[in-house]
C-alpha cells in the first residue's frame, strides 16, 4: 500500500511538472526578417507590401483585426486596420496595416461610419460599418506598423537591423528617425516612449 501511495505521488508530480513546462512558441516571421521582393517592395510578417490584400493578411496573421478611416485637415484619409495585440514568435506588439482604397470609396465609407472621434491629435477616427469591413476584405496593403510592448535599444535596433543609412532628429524633442532605405523601414526610437516600426510601400 505504501508503495502504491508513492508511486500514486510521483505520477501526480510527474504530471504537474510536465504541465509546467512552457510549450514551444510556433515559428513565425519576425520584424527584422524582411524579404525585398522581385517587383522591388518588401515581404515582412509574410505580407508580401504592395501585393498582399487585408483578407490574406488576416489568414497570416491567424487574427481578425479592426478597421477605421482617420482624417485630418488638409492631408487625405488614412485607411487602417489595426490589431491591438499580437503575438509572433514571442514578440507580443500592436500592428496596424495601411490599406489601398479610392478617394471616392473612402468617402462613401465616411459617410456611412457608425461614429466619428475626434483624436487627441486633431485627427477625426470613423468606425466603419460591417458593409464598409466587407468591402476592404480585398484592399491591398500598402504599408505596416509595428509597435512592440518591450521598447528596443538602440543595441539590439543595430544587432537587428544594421547600421540605418541615415538618422534624422526631430526637433525640439528626443525622437530620432532611423531610415532603411534598402528596407523600406523607418524606426521611431524616443528614450521615453515605445519604438515604432513602419514598413513603407517603395516610391516611384
Amino acid at each position: 500500500m505504501r508503495n502504491f501511495l508513492i508511486g500514486l505521488v510521483l505520477f501526480f508530480a510527474g504530471l504537474a511538472a510536465i504541465m509546467l513546462i512552457p510549450s514551444p512558441q510556433e515559428p513565425a516571421p519576425l520584424p527584422w526578417e524582411i524579404t525585398i521582393m522581385p517587383d522591388g517592395n518588401i515581404e515582412v510578417f509574410d505580407i508580401h507590401i504592395g501585393t498582399t490584400n487585408y483578407r490574406q493578411a488576416q489568414q497570416l496573421l491567424k487574427q481578425y483585426g479592426e478597421t477605421a478611416i482617420f482624417s485630418q485637415q488638409g492631408e487625405t484619409p488614412d485607411v487602417e486596420a489595426y490589431f491591438n495585440s499580437i503575438n509572433l514568435g514571442g514578440l507580443s506588439a500592436k500592428l496596424v496595416l495601411n490599406l489601398a482604397a479610392e478617394q471616392d470609396q473612402i468617402t462613401e465609407m465616411m459617410s456611412t461610419a457608425l461614429e466619428a472621434r475626434l483624436q487627441p491629435s486633431g485627427a477625426h477616427q470613423y468606425e466603419l460599418s460591417n458593409e464598409a469591413n466587407n468591402q476592404l476584405v480585398d484592399a491591398i496593403v500598402i504599408g505596416i506598423t509595428y509597435i512592440p510592448s518591450v521598447k528596443l535599444s538602440h543595441d539590439m535596433l543595430r544587432h537587428r537591423f544594421g547600421e540605418p543609412n541615415k538618422v534624422e532628429t526631430i526637433e525640439a524633442s528626443e525622437t530620432e528617425l532611423w531610415l532603411y532605405n534598402d528596407k523600406q523601414l523607418s524606426i521611431r526610437v524616443n528614450p521615453h516612449e515605445k519604438t515604432i516600426l513602419q514598413y513603407k510601400l517603395k516610391t516611384p
